[in-house]
């Protein structure tokens, strides 16, 4: 063989190898920058999410609280023997319930923006966790009045599955803000 041949062929060779590792480089480079934005964009949607999600958490929190210790009024209140006693437990389990009542749009609020925030197993979550707020509202309400037939084991069955859509709505929530953008955000 020829050295100009020889040398021809050295530089083809050369050249192709090099534009050979220059195009593997630019794709490794625009999969890395995909994979840096996608990260981005979830961290800047990430604090929004979460504090969205604590908002309507704490929300909740406070609306069972209430609803709670209203439900222990009126377990006291339908098991005294004293006259007094049963009009004060009264009068403090419609109290917190009046306040319960004032803090739903204020919760319906923040439950909203639960919504726009998603994704869908949060918002799905956060309307589960509603449904059973609403559920153990209807049950207190029920031992308020007298003549009803509300009883205090179906109240304590709605505060246990208001507890309960609670936790499922911290996880899905956990879930969701614990996404780290390089893998699929949960549905």
């Amino acid at each position: 063989m020829d050295a100009g041949l020889a040398a021809v062929l050295g530089a083809t060779v050369g050249a192709a190898g090099t534009g050979g590792a220059g195009v593997i480089a630019a794709f490794l480079a625009r999969s890395q920058a995909r994979s840096q934005m996608r990260a981005e964009h979830v961290r800047l949607t990430r604090e929004p999410r979460k504090a969205a999600y604590v908002a309507f958490i704490e929300a909740c929190q406070k609306e069972h609280d209430r609803l709670t210790e209203a439900g222990s009024y009126l377990t006291l209140y339908r098991t005294s023997p004293i006259v007094e006693a049963r009009a004060e437990r009264r009068r403090k389990a419609t109290d917190l319930y009046d306040a319960s009542t004032e803090a739903r749009p204020a919760l319906k609020h923040l439950e909203a923006q639960v919504y726009i925030e998603g994704p869908r197993s949060v918002i799905s979550a956060a309307v589960d966790l509603s449904g059973s707020l609403t559920d153990f509202r209807h049950e207190v309400l029920d031992l308020m009045d007298p003549d009803s037939n509300g009883t205090v084991e179906a109240m304590e069955a709605a505060r246990t599955g208001s507890y309960e859509k609670y936790l499922d709505f911290l996880y899905q929530a956990s879930e969701a803000v614990g996404a780290d953008g390089l893998q699929k955000v949960p549905e």
